[in-house]
């Protein structure tokens, strides 16, 4: 990307902030309301983040308005704002851009590698048929209306009837201000486990804090709801 382009394409959730870890989503809010503080009391002079390993680094500094330098991959962008929060955003976006996407999308490599070398167990096949399904790799398509919908105040649990007689669990996760993330698409035949699945997942992430690995959740109701 042009030297000088860089710094218009990103916005303050362009990556996305949901790619964040835990601990850097709370660092992210936690300096910028300092950010802010200090702004507003006449302390700041300037902001630094610097990763070492990876050869990135931002700065702000402040004068009339507020200056962000953004350092990576030999390269090196300017962009002036009028408030720290822009300046900081835009930087945290460089942040996302050059470390967290690509660690993201590495580790997403990873673990579609572990689940193509996944052994199916027996205990899941007699209750998930749609093991054999997916491995079949069938096409169906969903009947409407739903089967059956456990809704809280930011989670959407749906059962929908499948073209070949299975039925689908969709699990969907929405915050305001965020993109809707989706927890589970998973093939059954029993459309009553799969009700109770729905239920318990309304029960045990309906939250606006960060829920984890899907995996991790789906391992979480699903003990809930068979033992």
């Amino acid at each position: 990307m042009p030297r000088e382009e860089l710094l218009e394409e990103l916005t303050d959730n362009f990556p996305p902030k949901n790619i964040y870890t835990y601990d850097e989503d709370v660092r992210y809010t936690y300096d910028r309301k300092r950010l802010m503080d200090e702004v507003l009391l006449g302390t700041f002079e300037s902001y630094v983040r610097h990763v070492e390993d990876e050869k990135f680094s931002y700065k702000i500094t402040a004068d009339k308005k507020f200056c962000l330098e953004v350092k990576a991959e030999g390269e090196r962008w300017i962009k002036i704002f009028d408030y720290v929060t822009d300046a900081f955003d835009i930087g945290e976006a460089a942040y996302r851009f050059f470390i967290v996407m690509p660690r993201a999308l590495d580790e997403g490599e990873v673990i579609l590698e572990a689940e193509r070398n996944l052994v199916v167990d027996q205990e899941s096949r007699d209750k998930h048929d749609h093991c054999d399904y997916q491995e079949e790799q069938k096409k169906v398509e969903i009947i409407m209306p739903p089967n059956f919908t456990a809704q809280g105040a930011t989670i959407k649990a749906t059962v929908y009837l499948c073209t070949d007689g299975s039925y689908i669990l969709t699990v969907a996760h929405f915050i305001p201000g965020r993109k809707k993330r989706r927890l589970l698409d998973q093939f059954y035949s029993d459309p009553d486990f799969a009700a109770l699945l729905a239920a318990e997942y309304v029960k045990q992430c309906d939250t606006t804090e960060f829920l984890g690995i899907e995996e991790e959740l789906y391992q979480r109701v699903y003990k809930r709801v068979t033992h």
